[in-house]
Formats: structure tokens, sequence, C-alpha cells
């Protein structure tokens, strides 16, 4: 009797039965942020293909709120078997140092599975009645009226905020911030005028600039997008330096079983690399990465650094 409690104990803390194949279940992918906006468009790219590879179907979850901390903390709080899961991006190591009091530790309350894409860069957009036409034309406007004009977010402490701050520190301007929950509604109030410009991501705002309904300044990456060629960068605009670029990562919650953190490792992988996807991401000017679990771990470390100092060099209180 007590070498069959042993045995069952083992089994539970594997996951579960030694004999079951993980996963067992649909697996439930909490995505940050709203419908429609950049995060959301590669999540369920990323849950379209890891449903054939896993062969369980991934649930897409939309929880926007906070800058990721209401998804956060759903999965920081989940049973650690693999079954729910969490993409975000670099709001989760910007988070500590907008907020006084997480309710979540950053590091110790997850499992760092992957960082799966790099995203390049931002797109400074602007609705279509804004007379500038270029970044000098921008800061030219700006600085004719100070606080006048706003830009949009996809919430406080997103790097869609501290780009703009940024912008507002390299330019000398000052540009009112406007948060959202999330970057689709934040978009589509820019392309209704109710705010002047944002720095959007990709998914969520070049389709929008190729159709016309929204005018591309500039790229805020360390080269030109390809879907976007004729943009220039804004360093190349005239604020030399001037980069804000970000990543998309995949995690567990904390003491997630190594053989589950493996396999997630190497379906996403896997999923990411397949041509479709790809090819679905190029358009967005999203490129794929491998990231070992290890390695995402020194890189979240050396990102919660930079940002810091990002954080402090623009005067952000934190909330």
């Amino acid at each position: 009797m007590i070498r069959h409690s042993i045995v069952l104990m083992l089994f539970a803390a594997l996951g579960g039965p030694a004999n079951g194949a993980y996963p067992d279940r649909p697996i439930r992918l909490i995505i940050p942020s709203t419908p429609g906006s950049g995060p959301d468009a590669v999540g369920r790219l990323l849950a379209a293909r890891l449903d054939a590879i896993l062969g369980q179907q991934i649930v897409a979850d939309n929880r926007a709120g906070a800058n990721g901390i209401l998804a956060s903390s759903i999965v920081a709080r989940a049973t650690p078997d693999g079954h729910t899961l969490l993409m975000t991006s670099s709001g989760h190591t910007i988070n500590p140092h907008i907020y006084r009091k997480l309710p979540y530790d950053t590091f110790a309350d997850f499992t760092p599975i992957t960082r799966f894409v790099n995203t390049g860069g931002l797109v400074v957009i602007v609705t279509p009645t804004l007379p500038a036409r270029t970044i000098p034309q921008l800061i030219e406007l700006a600085r004719a009226a100070p606080g006048k004009l706003s830009y949009a977010s996809a919430g406080v402490g997103n790097l869609t905020h501290l780009a703009g701050e940024m912008f507002n520190l390299m330019a000398g301007v000052k540009i009112t911030h406007v948060p959202y929950k999330g970057g689709g509604p934040a978009v589509i109030d820019v392309i209704g005028g109710q705010v002047a410009l944002m720095f959007a991501s990709g998914p969520a705002s070049i389709p929008h600039v190729k159709t016309g309904r929204l005018r591309a300044l500039a790229y805020t990456g360390n080269k030109r997008s390809g879907e976007l060629p004729d943009v220039p960068t804004v360093s190349e605009s005239g604020l030399k330096g001037y980069e804000a670029m970000s990543w998309y990562g995949l995690y567990g919650p904390a003491r997630l079983p190594k053989p589950i953190l493996n396999r997630l490792y190497e379906a996403t992988r896997d999923a990411i690399h397949l041509p479709e996807a790809r090819k679905a991401l190029a358009q967005f000017n999203i490129e794929p990465h491998d990231s070992t679990p290890e390695a995402f771990v020194q890189f979240l470390k050396e990102d919660l650094v930079k940002y810091g100092k990002i954080v402090k060099a623009a005067g952000i209180e934190p909330q």
C-alpha cells in the first residue's frame, strides 16, 4: 500500500500517469491582449500550428488588461500540468518597473519555455488627417503645441507606451500618452482620429497602412520593415540611435515538469518554423526565433535590467 502511494506521487510529480500521453485534453493559451491586436494575431497563428503537432486543440483565450498582468496572474495560479500556457511579450519584464506591486513574482511563479519570435520593431502610425507625413514634421507639430497631440498605447508599461516615452525624451517633445486595454482598440481610435498617433505592432497596423486607413511615418526597428520598404526607420528620420523592438515568449506555471517543458519547447520550435507559419509571420516583419528554455531565462534577466534603465531615464513613476 505504501509502495502504491509512492508510485502515485511520482506519477503526479511528472504531470500524470506514466502511460498517459501529454497533452490529454485541450490546452488553454492565455493571450494578454484584445482580439485584432498584434499579440492576438501571433498567438492564434501559434495555436493553429500547435494543434496538429500536439494532437490537441489549443484554445486561444484573450485576457486583456493591465499590460498583461491579468493574463499572467491566471497562469501563475494554474496547475503546472502543461494545459494552461501564457504567451506574452516584453511587458512581462517591463511591469516590475512600472507597478509597485504585482500579484505574482515575475520569475518564481513561471516556467519560461521559449522566446519563439522577434517582432522587429513598431510602426509609427498617424491618423490620415494629421498633416505630418514625416518624423521631422511630427516633431515640429508637437513642439508647436506641447501636450496637445496624443499617442495611444496598448496599456501602461507596454512597449507601445515606452516607445512613445523614448520618442518624447529623444525628440524633446511632449506628446500625451493615452493608454488602452489592448492594441486593437487603440489602433481603431487612431484610424477614427480620436487619437493622433501610435507606436503600433506590425500585425495590428500594417494591414490598415496598406489599405490607406492609416499613414506610416516610420519604423522603430534597426532596419526597415520588409513589408513597408519605403517607410524609413525613426533613426533614419533624424532621431539617431532610436530603436524599439519586441519579442513574444511562451510560459507555463512554476514547477512545470521537465518532460512537458521539453515537449512544449520542441513543439513550439517546430510549429513556428513551418513554411506556412514563416510566410504568415513575414507579412508583419516577424521572424521565428529558436530559444531553449535555459537561453530564454538568461534573456529575461537581461531584458529586466534593460527596461529598468529605460523607465528610469524616461522618468516614469511606478503606479
